[in-house]
């Protein structure tokens, strides 16, 4: 039985807290600086100093109603868990000690975990889902006359044909025109990112794990979406995932250490870096932040954020949704891939 399944073997829990941290609250003491880290928001600019305990959380954000309109606080438990048995591993990676079995499946479910609760998570399965769901419509209602066949199959009673074909053209003309809009409630979007949650961490497990440590004088930073896939050189035309060889996975683990996996032998080791590769780490995690980026000091955040042009922008999904024809296959389907890199959208400024 794996960590994940063990853990999810759990009785139903009615009390737990209300304030909901989605990016660790003890990983994220590990960037800080005389107790505090340092905030940089890409809406606005600006860099604020807040405690740990004050940083990348929401209320009730992993919280759920369940029949009896209860509210259930198992997942922020199973959370818990998770963060106090990959504290040790993760401390362990940064000392350069050696990784047991279970360390290592703890620290995956870890990094796994990080990749599916933000709030930059959330959308994704959000945007995913939304379409997903906008291009099967469209699929399905290629025609007046599939418009039709659908109408006809829940044709109301003493309905007549010539209803039939005006619902039919109205349906069609909605779908073909666009005039319509998939909305996908905040407790799918949640369902959708914990689905994943198993496969990636299993997936991370079995990738290669270099544990790169920074120089005297060099820090990694971290953000509000701290997973981060970054594509090898000279494969940006290929979709990425947590599976694909031509992705590296990067999380940041401290100020000192982070994690980069790749290949699929599940082999660990560690290697000391220039400051330039820890600028080029630096960079790919901004670039890839939903909205804050956190490190050490104001200065680091702005020397990183500054060359991105982040400032007055938002982050977008790097899913592309659509409909193509499969290799090999004569019918359209849907089709879902991962962008190589993420669309930057500068903040529409209303007059």
């Amino acid at each position: 039985m794996s960590a994940f399944d063990r853990l999810t073997e759990r009785q139903p829990l009615l009390d737990g807290p209300a304030r909901q941290h989605y990016v660790s609250r003890f990983y994220l003491k590990g960037f800080a600086q005389n107790r505090r880290v340092s905030v940089y928001d890409r809406t606005s600019g600006v860099v604020d100093a807040l405690t740990p305990k004050n940083a990348a959380a929401i209320e009730h954000l992993y919280t759920f109603i369940d029949e009896n309109d209860r509210r259930r606080f198992e997942i922020e438990a199973l959370f818990g868990i998770v963060e106090s048995r990959a504290g040790t591993a993760l401390k362990s990676a940064v000392s350069r000690a050696p990784l047991s079995f279970e360390d290592r499946e703890y620290l995956a479910l870890f990094v796994a975990m990080h990749a599916i609760r933000t709030p930059a998570a959330l959308a994704e399965s959000r945007s995913v889902r939304e379409k997903a769901e906008h291009a099967r419509l469209k699929l399905i209602v290629s025609s007046e006359r599939a418009a039709y066949k659908l109408i006809e199959e829940s044709r109301p009673a003493d309905t007549s044909e010539a209803e039939l074909h005006r619902l039919a053209t109205k349906l069609y003309e909605m779908v073909s025109g666009d005039h319509f809009r998939i909305n996908v409630p905040d407790e799918a979007a949640r369902a959708g990112a914990l689905k994943t949650w198993d496969t990636v961490a299993r997936t991370l497990f079995e990738r290669d794990w270099t544990v790169v440590h920074a120089p005297s004088g060099s820090e990694y930073i971290t953000s509000d979406s701290p997973v981060v896939l970054s594509p090898l050189s000279g494969t940006d035309h290929l979709p990425l995932g947590y599976g694909s060889l031509h992705t590296h996975v990067l999380f940041p683990l401290s100020r000192t250490a982070a994690l980069v996996m790749n290949g699929d032998a599940g082999r660990m080791r560690h290697a000391d870096v220039r400051p330039e590769q820890v600028e080029r780490f630096n960079s790919a995690v901004a670039a890839d932040c939903y909205r804050y980026v956190i490190g050490s000091n104001a200065d680091l955040l702005r020397k990183t954020t500054a060359p991105l042009n982040l400032t007055g922008t938002r982050w977008a999904p790097r899913v592309d949704v659509g409909i193509g024809i499969p290799p090999g296959e004569e019918l359209p389907a849907v089709f879902i891939k991962g962008l190589s890199k993420r669309p930057t959208v500068p903040i529409l400024v209303r007059r």
